[in-house]
Order: structure tokens, then C-alpha cells, then sequence
């Protein structure tokens, strides 16, 4: 289906695939919750409608409001670094060390630039991520503009229809080409606070691992995830004897490369009415791009 985004509201005009179903069945293929259906105000062919089973057809024009709300972060004085842009989402990249958020008052955070870019760039809505990067990882987040479709993307995310793929140098004897998965389930560690380990009783985990490249004792790997389990690939790597490079909690130091090398590179995503497919990749690190250039492939 095809639409336009005016001040204050979406259009959407209806098509053939949309022939003869219920307000309320368009309201539920968009995750929209059953509360925030039975008030929203919303128009068939610039009629009110509040009758959730009133039939849609092709051609109809379905108006929906779109609510200006504020910001619910203080805002940085710096925006943070946005390498995508549509009607519904904008892709952040967050660089190494840098909190997602704590709180809505600091002003140190991802959230915090977020909302500083919300600001400037005139997004009246809430700041409102997706899914989070650990403080040491470098890059890519997904931010909803409209909270309407936040449920549509959380679903998406939990159905694992947003594909979020990583980067790692490792520690190991990988050899290029080879892959593995590891499905260790993953539980908080009761001894070390804020770390986590391979546990009978845990999570579910899958981490699929391709291995790009290797230099010596190091292995370049492509890492992606069925699950979002907090340190999940590292906790994987470094339990199957493949630390990644200066990662604090669970990897080994090595001079050689400033930061945790683990970088969150590549995601790909769906529009929610068009279903059109997108993939975002960040910027290639310094140190990957210095490791391509050596590694055997």
C-alpha cells in the first residue's frame, strides 16, 4: 500500500490486498494495541470512524492521526550521529563507551543525542529505541519516530524480522569460510555483578558465526543473532575458546586496537506499510579496515 505523511496525520490508500478486511484487522497487521484502537480517531474517505469493524476497501483513503508529543529525555547539546532517515525510523550510529541511557535526566547518553536530534530536526514524539547496544560496542541502533508503529518494530524485532549483524576480531583458530552456531543458553553469572555466562537454566541464545578472515592467531568473524540475550555474543565467543580482542568483561587485552572490537554493522529492516526491505551499514571501523588489509581471506 502506498502513503503520504502530512502535518498532524498519515494517509494510507488502500490497496487490492486490503479489500474487505475490518479497521480492526488493519489495526492488528500494524501491532497497533487494542486500547489506542478504540480511540483513535481515525478517517475512511474523511469520515470519522470509530466502529473497529467497519470493512476497508481498495481504494479507500484511511487517515490516522499523528500525535505531537515531547521529548521524554533532557536533551545533549550535541545530536547524535544519524547515517539513515525515513517516514518511521532513523539509524544511529553509537560509538564505544557511550551509555544507551540511565535515566531520563542525564545528558551523557545515546538517548540524551537522540533527543537533541529529535529536537532539531523537528520529531515531536518520544525518544524510543528498538533494541540497545552494550556500553563497550561501537554502532548501529534503530529509532521509531511514531509512536503508533513502536509495537509493529518491537514485534518485528521479537519475531526476528529485524536482522542485526556484528563484526568481531577474536582470539582462536578459526579458518576463513567456516561457520558454526552456538545455542548455549544464557544466565546472569551469581557471582560477578553485570556479567553473565553459559547456564542450563538460562536463556535461550543462537549466535551464528561465519568467519571472515584471520591473521595469525586472530579471526575476523561475522556474527548473527536469533536472539537478543544481554553479552550474548560475547559470552558465546569466549565460551567456545574465541574471546574477542580488549572485550572487559569476558575477552583478552591487546594493545594493537583501541576499544572493544565488536561492532554492531549492518541492519536490516522492513517498512510497515510498504513491507519494503532496508539495510543500513555503518561506517567500517579503523581497525577493521587495517585488519582486512593484512588478513588472509
Amino acid at each position: 500500500m502506498n502513503y503520504e505523511i502530512k502535518p498532524g496525520r498519515l494517509e494510507v490508500f488502500l490497496s487490492p490486498a486490503e479489500e474487505g478486511i475490518t479497521l480492526q484487522e488493519f489495526y492488528n497487521n500494524l501491532s497497533i494495541p487494542v486500547k489506542k484502537q478504540k480511540n483513535l480517531n481515525a478517517r475512511i474517505n474523511r469520515v470519522q470512524v470509530r466502529d473497529l469493524s467497519a470493512i476497508l476497501h481498495a481504494g479507500d483513503i484511511l487517515t490516522l492521526p499523528i500525535d505531537s508529543e515531547d521529548v521524554d529525555y533532557a536533551p545533549a547539546e550535541e545530536e547524535c550521529p544519524v547515517l539513515y532517515e525515513d517516514d518511521f525510523v532513523y539509524i544511529v550510529h553509537k560509538d564505544a563507551g557511550m551509555l544507551v541511557h540511565d535515566g531520563f535526566e542525564r545528558t551523557d547518553t545515546l538517548a540524551a543525542q537522540a533527543a537533541r536530534y529529535q529536537i532539531n530536526h523537528g520529531i515531536h514524539a518520544p525518544v524510543r529505541f528498538i533494541h540497545r547496544l552494550d556500553t563497550e560496542t561501537t554502532g548501529l541502533m534503530l529509532f521509531v519516530k511514531i509512536p503508533l508503529f513502536q509495537a509493529w518494530y518491537d514485534k518485528q524485532l521479537m519475531q526476528k524480522q529485524i536482522h542485526r549483524e556484528y563484526l568481531a576480531i577474536c582470539h582462536g583458530k578459526m579458518r576463513p569460510g567456516q561457520n558454526f552456531t552456538f545455542s548455549d543458553p544464557i544466565g546472569r553469572d551469581r557471582h560477578v555483578s553485570g556479567k553473565y555466562r553459559i547456564s542450563d537454566t538460562g536463556k535461550e541464545a543462537i549466535t551464528h558465526v561465519h568467519c571472515l578472515a584471520r591473521l595469525g592467531e586472530l579471526a575476523l568473524l561475522r556474527c548473527t543473532l536469533d536472539t537478543g540475550r544481554t553479552h550474548q555474543i560475547r559470552v558465546h565467543l569466549s565460551a567456545h575458546k574465541h574471546p574477542i580482542i580488549n572485550d572487559p568483561l569476558y575477552g583478552v587485552p591487546d594493545t594493537t586496537y583501541p576499544g572493544m572490537c565488536l561492532w554492531a554493522d549492518r541492519i536490516t529492516f522492513r517498512n510497515p506499510l510498504t513491507l519494503e526491505e532496508h539495510t543500513v551499514e555503518d561506517t567500517p571501523q579503523k581497525q577493521y579496515k587495517e585488519f582486512m588489509k593484512k588478513a588472509r581471506r
